[in-house]
C-alpha cells in the first residue's frame, strides 16, 4: 500500500493559523543541517511562517534557514513537506512593521 502525504487545504489551513498569510512570489535559498543552498520559491507568507515550492525534502520538525529580502536570515521549523512543497513556522515571528516593509518591497 502506498501512502502519500496529505497537504493542508488552504481553507483548513487558515482555520489553524494564528496569523493570515499573504500571497507572494519570490526566490530564496533554504539552508539546513543536511542541505546547503537549495533554491526555493516562497508562495505565501505570514509573520509566523511560510509556504515554499522546493525540490528539497525535509523531515517534520527539522530546521531550515532562509534569506528574507530586507530582513536577512530567518530560522524556521518544518511543519510539513511533500509533493514539492514545504510549510514552516518561524522560530521568532517577524515584527509587524518589518513584515509590512517586506510586503511593500515585494509589491
Amino acid at each position: 500500500m502506498r501512502i502519500t502525504p496529505t497537504m493542508p487545504t488552504e481553507a483548513r489551513s487558515q482555520e489553524r493559523r494564528a496569523l493570515p498569510r499573504q500571497s507572494v512570489l519570490f526566490r530564496t535559498v533554504l539552508v539546513g543541517s543536511e542541505i546547503e543552498g537549495e533554491p526555493a520559491e516562497i508562495t505565501n507568507i505570514a509573520r509566523s511562517g511560510f509556504l515554499a515550492r522546493t525540490a528539497v525534502s525535509r523531515e517534520k520538525g527539522s530546521s531550515v534557514q532562509l534569506d528574507m529580502p530586507g530582513l536577512g536570515p530567518i530560522i524556521a521549523t518544518v511543519v510539513w513537506c511533500g509533493n514539492g512543497l514545504l510549510g514552516a513556522h518561524f522560530h521568532k515571528p517577524i515584527a509587524e512593521d518589518a513584515f509590512a516593509d517586506l510586503l511593500h518591497g515585494l509589491s
